[in-house]
């Protein structure tokens, strides 16, 4: 089936084109000060990690998420990590390094 083919290329086209924004857009609902998006968008980046999607950009942005006093989005931040660790294992320890100072202080 020739209609098909195209389909499945237009198709990746459109996720070339949409990660720069997929991306921005997940780092915006990281910012987030309602909590539920910020949850939500850890979730997502989770999900974006474990089908093999580079999330590496949003490192320093799911970081940022471990300063609450919310249980869950800082089990969701941990799991980034360890997820993380894998691929990055020193920059995996430098943050690592920043948990348990800022647990300390």
């Amino acid at each position: 089936g020739k209609s098909g083919d195209s389909a499945s290329g237009s198709d990746s086209r459109f996720f070339t084109t949409q990660k720069k924004g997929e991306m921005h857009e997940l780092r915006m609902e990281l910012h987030s000060t309602d909590r539920t998006t910020k949850v939500d968008a850890v979730k997502k980046v989770i999900a974006s990690m474990t089908v093999g999607k580079d999330v590496s950009m949003l490192f320093t942005d799911v970081l940022n998420c471990v300063q609450t006093g919310n249980i869950e989005l800082k089990k969701l931040v941990y799991l980034y990590l360890i997820n993380y660790a894998k691929s990055q294992p020193e920059l995996t320890l430098l943050a690592v390094n920043t948990f348990v100072k800022d647990a300390s202080d």
